[in-house]
């Protein structure tokens, strides 16, 4: 059996999930990550390219002012639909983790950082009957995967006369993939069969970004990032290498009003470029994908801004894995979120609500999200 079959990872069309994860994740390497901390969640996403605490824009780290560490918990909660049926899913994730800082009398400021690159957890079962010895007989199978891509960065950033801060991160994409394929029969007479394999995955990426700040309310942020390719192995062989995507985003952030700040941003991936990897080993393919997002943080409080702030944003973009052959997966989420500080600003709280639809084709979910942020400035 070619070594593709394992990585039907990449071919596999999802049934009816008794999974952890979406169901838009089964197909190539899975459902992508966000790196977002709670606070930015809970403005859609829009101040993404602004946040320090946030790992997606390398140049943020420029504006930390104090050694910090950002602890991020995150439980999803959706109804799958599918041609196979309903079913209800569920999943927690710490989708990341930071340690940022500021190199004194420098004015530069380094970061590390853990994110999840894309989610590979799901339990799907099927039901057939096959002719075997003459006759029907039931079987079940099962597949399951357990594990997904992270991304480890390091990052510096440098902050010039107060208009420009400008960053530079390194990244190492790496994970694992414990894959199992299981078929049992309705009559005890078969045995059942088991085929289990680990593919594991190394990748090395680039990211530069930049923010310009236009005036004491206005500013403009930039994110070009490069993730090369990753060597996909089976057991300790390797089987394939799969293009991973250039990443390009734009962020404007407004600060019309004391009380109330605005941003929006979008960001461009060229998932495209795993196409012909995918096909190879017996996908359908990726498609390139867009995330657009506006939100805000309105301040009750001026001159106490960490006390329960109201956050509020929205979000659409398309997801990169399609489940059949020219089809496209589309998902859009609102999202509601607070937060406080306490022990004179060295301890946070943010929360964030999203409710989330996805959809394609026969396929869809819906659901929400509750992301738990914790940061501690020691």
């Amino acid at each position: 059996m070619r070594a593709a079959w394992l990585l039907g990872l990449l071919a596999i069309v999802p049934g009816l999930a008794g999974a952890q994860s979406s169901q838009f994740g089964v197909r190539g390497l899975g459902f992508p990550g966000r790196g977002l901390n709670a606070r930015v969640i809970a403005s859609g996403g829009a101040f993404g390219l602004f946040d320090s605490e946030s790992s997606l824009n390398p140049a943020t780290l420029a504006g930390v002012t104090a050694l910090t560490s950002i602890f991020t918990a995150s439980g999803a909660y959706r109804t799958v639909e599918n041609p196979a049926g309903t079913a209800s899913t569920r999943d927690t994730r710490f989708p990341l983790l930071m340690v940022v800082g500021p190199v004194r009398r420098t004015g530069t400021a380094l970061g590390f950082s853990y994110s999840g690159y894309t989610d590979r957890d799901f339990s799907i079962v099927s039901s057939s009957t096959l002719d075997l010895r003459g006759g029907p007989v039931g079987v079940t199978d099962t597949f399951t995967s357990r594990g997904g891509l992270s991304d480890l960065r390091a990052a510096g950033a440098y902050r010039i006369h107060d208009r420009w801060l400008l960053g530079l991160g390194v990244h190492a994409i790496t994970g694992s993939n414990r894959v199992e394929s299981r078929r049992s029969f309705a009559d005890s007479t078969y045995l059942s069969s088991v085929q289990k394999a680990e593919i594991s995955f190394a990748g090395f990426g680039i990211s530069g970004g930049a923010i310009r700040q236009m005036g004491p309310r206005f500013a403009i942020a930039a994110l070009v990032r490069s993730d090369g390719h990753v060597n996909v192995d089976r057991d300790s062989a390797r089987v394939a290498t799969i293009d991973l995507p250039y990443t390009f985003g734009l962020g404007i952030r407004w600060q019309p009003v004391p009380k109330l700040g605005l941003a929006t941003q979008t960001i461009l991936r060229t998932w495209s470029g795993a196409n012909s990897d995918l096909m190879a080993q017996g996908g359908v393919g990726a498609n390139n994908t867009f995330e657009v997002a506006l939100g805000g943080e309105f301040t009750p409080d001026v001159q106490r801004p960490y006390r329960r702030p109201l956050r509020f944003g929205g979000r659409y973009g398309r997801l990169p894995f399609p489940l059949e052959p020219g089809t496209e997966a589309h998902e859009y989420g609102v999202s509601v979120g607070s937060g406080m500080r306490f022990a004179q600003q060295r301890g946070g709280v943010d929360l964030a609500v999203e409710p989330v639809w996805r959809s394609e084709g026969l396929h869809s979910e819906h659901g929400f999200i509750l992301t738990l942020g914790i940061s501690v400035r020691p």
